[in-house]
Formats: C-alpha cells, structure tokens, sequence
C-alpha cells in the first residue's frame, strides 16, 4: 500500500536522455513522484517556471553550459531560488561536490544510487520545500491577519474619537444652552423692568436716555445668548424653502464686502436647488465662514463658494442634499486645530480678534436645520468647509401666519415667577 499522499514534482536537466530513461524506470513504481525531463540546459528557468518543480537535478558535466551555471542561474531567480537542487555526477571528488555546494546545491548524487534511496532522498527534499511554502503561506496570512487588524483597530480607534468628540460637543452644547437660558431670564428681567421704568419715566430725557443705554447693553446680552443657543441648536429658526444658488448669489455684494481685494469664484451649479434652511441665518453662517477664509488667506488668496446636490458623505446613493462648499487657498489647519475647530470660544487669531464663535455657530445652525457640516485642511493647503442641507421641494402654500390684528388675549408661559410677572407687567401697561 502506497503512504504518500502528496505528488511531488522532479525535474531533470541532463543532456543524455538515456539518463532520463534510466532515472523513469527507477521512478516507475513512485506514483507520488512525477518526472519531468528537460535536454536544453538553457532553457532551465522557463521549463522550471513552466513545471513547478518540488525538486529539480542538475547534471555537472553537460558541453556548453555547465550544471554549475544552471544551479547559479535557478539560484539567481527570485521565484525558483528556493527549490531544491540536487547534483549529479559521476565523479566523486570532495572538490566538485564542495563547488557545488557553493553554486547552491543541497543534495549530492553520484549516478546512480539505488532506487529506493532515490525515491527517499527526492521524497525527503520536497516534503522540506512544501513545508517551508506552507510556512510562508502561513506567514503571509499572518502578516495580513495582523495587518487586517491593526487596520480594525485604527478604524475602532477613529471612531472611538469621532463618538468621543460628537458626546463632548453635544456636552458644551447642553451646558451653553442651559448657560443661555439662565443668561436669558436674567436679561428678560432687567429688559422688563427697564421698560417699566421707560414708561414710568417717560417725561425725564435724562432717565429715558439712561434706560435706552442700559437697554442696548441687554440688547449686546441677548445677541451673545442667542449665539449660544444657535451653538447648542436651540435658537428659533424660521426655515423657508429657498434656490439656495440664486439666495447666494443675492449676497455676493456683502460677500465681496468682506473678501478685502481677494479673489471670488461662485460657482452655483445648483441654481435650481432647494433647500429649507432659515435665510436669515444661513446668510448670517456664510458670511461668518467667508470672514474666516479672508483672515486665513493672504493678499492673493483666492475664495471658491459652490453649489450643487450630492449625497452625505460616507453613503451612497442619490443626491439629496444640496452641499454649499467653501474652498480657500489660506494658511490650513494643524490636525490639533482642525480637531477643535467647532468648539465654541476657540480661536488660533492672535489679541482676541475673533471670539472664536464662527465656525461652532455654523455647526450648530447646520445641525439644527437637519444637515451635516464637514471640515477639510491641512497646514499651508487651504481649508474647505462643506455644508449640507436637506433637499427640498418647491411648495405654493403661503406661509404667512394669521393676522395681527385678530389678536385677543395673551398668555405668559414662563417657569420663573419674576420673570413672568414683569413680563406680565410690561404687556398690562401697553
């Protein structure tokens, strides 16, 4: 019963086929061991590439080209180097076997052994070569595993800091929110009692003056308060179906106004596409970004503001968004920069020039409408801030509330008492 299950493959490299003969005979009653004979001892690593020996023989003594420059020239080639050479010769000098050892054989046979020592050696020599595939095999699908999972393990590890970052701005945005409604009552309870006073007061130049300063200095409160709130997505927002291409292009006199001589580009591809953001804060949101383009760019900076459709990004499927793009050639972000570049009050503007607002209003106000805003830079390459709002549908229905004159009572919801009573104070003296 034959015990060898794997089929190796023999090439011989002889010029006397009678050798070729011989050396079949002898494998005859080898079915695992498969020969394959090769005259031209030139043509050794085309037939070896050709055949995919487990183990190849080399006579040394051929005319023309010599065993030993086959060995060196199958040792030469990258893909054959490792399979087994075998030498064969009739001369048993330690000298010619030492030779071919150097060349790069493995193996020394002196023509010819018995058969059965043959078929042992062959068999011995590629069960070592398929070893050593199955090794490397094994270890390229190691070092893919580990390359697989050290990939894993950068995507775990970026979204663990995209989850960790989205909970700590949802964070400051539930404390500036609470921040600004506190701020809020406060300012509605001296704003109350300021009108109270204007009214009480009204005959006294000096005291109306007095109380119109302190009301401006509420009014200021009450702009950072609802910049707050358009931060943590909690500002009232009038949303209006608009050709967000054409509303841009209604602005581009106020953009050039802040460009300073820069170079402007719009590009409003979507002329016709609707989105339903409220106008009055997209247009103040854009503005912002357009201030901070024009303070990262130099005098020959150059500003592109585009509009098109195009799905969010990280999903396929149709457009329907509408991605307002602002791409400019500035100074860039650092990745620290760029990491914190939402949150409010962060500012890279040296003295205090900005209050570090812009960009964490936009984000608020983008999310608040229903949409996405992603942020692209790299230091000395420009940055390009992309928004994206929901896609909508022309609609006839007029909008416009109920008459003002059809007003009959009012009623004061407010959870702190003082604030409600000087608010219901106010209203009872109108």
């Amino acid at each position: 019963m034959n015990m060898h299950t794997h089929t190796s493959r023999i090439l011989l490299i002889d010029d006397h086929r009678i050798n070729a003969e011989l050396v079949a005979g002898m494998l005859d009653q080898e079915p695992d061991l498969v020969l394959e004979y090769l005259q031209e001892p030139g043509e050794a690593v085309r037939a070896a590439r050709s055949f995919a020996p487990s183990v190849i023989m080399v006579d040394l003594h051929m005319p023309v080209f010599s065993g030993l420059d086959v060995i060196r020239t199958l040792k030469e080639a990258p893909d054959l180097a490792q399979i087994p050479l075998i030498m064969l010769s009739s001369n048993d000098s330690p000298q010619v076997k030492a030779t071919g050892f150097a060349a790069g054989a493995m193996d020394y046979l002196v023509k010819w052994p018995d058969r059965i020592e043959l078929a042992a050696r062959l068999r011995a020599h590629a069960r070592a070569y398929h070893a050593m595939l199955e090794r490397d095999q094994a270890m390229q699908a190691l070092a893919a595993s580990q390359a697989a999972l050290l990939e894993r393990t950068r995507e775990l590890a970026d979204a663990q800091a995209s989850l960790h970052e989205a909970q700590k701005m949802e964070a400051i945005g539930q404390l500036t929110s609470g921040i600004a409604h506190d701020f809020n009552n406060v300012l509605q309870l001296i704003t109350g009692h300021l009108q109270l006073l204007r009214m009480m007061h009204k005959q006294d130049e000096k005291t109306v003056r007095r109380v119109e300063a302190a009301s401006e200095g509420v009014r200021r409160g009450a702009r950072i308060a609802a910049q707050l709130l358009a931060f943590a997505r909690r500002q009232p927002l009038q949303p209006m179906t608009i050709p967000v291409g054409a509303h841009l292009h209604s602005m581009q006199a106020a953009i050039a106004g802040l460009r300073g001589g820069r170079r402007l580009r719009i590009d409003a591809r979507g002329d016709a596409a609707l989105a339903a953001p409220d106008p009055v804060q997209f247009g103040k949101n854009l503005l912002h970004l357009v201030q901070n383009a024009a303070d990262a760019m130099g005098e020959d900076g150059q500003l592109s503001i585009t509009v098109d459709r195009a799905p969010l990004p990280g999903t396929e499927g149709e457009a329907d968004h509408v991605r307002v793009r602002l791409c400019d050639n500035g100074a860039g972000m650092s990745e620290e920069v760029l990491r914190r570049a939402f949150e409010p009050f962060f500012s890279t503007k040296p003295g205090g020039r900005r209050a570090g607002l812009g960009l964490s209003l936009a984000f608020g106000f983008v999310k608040q409408s229903g949409g996405q805003i992603e942020l692209a830079s790299e230091n000395g390459n420009g940055t390009t801030v992309s928004l994206y709002f929901p896609a909508a549908q022309q609609t006839s229905v007029d909008a416009a509330g109920e008459s003002q004159d059809r007003t009959r009572t009012v009623l004061v919801v407010e959870d702190e008492a003082s604030v409600r009573d000087v608010c219901v104070e106010v209203l009872r003296k109108q």
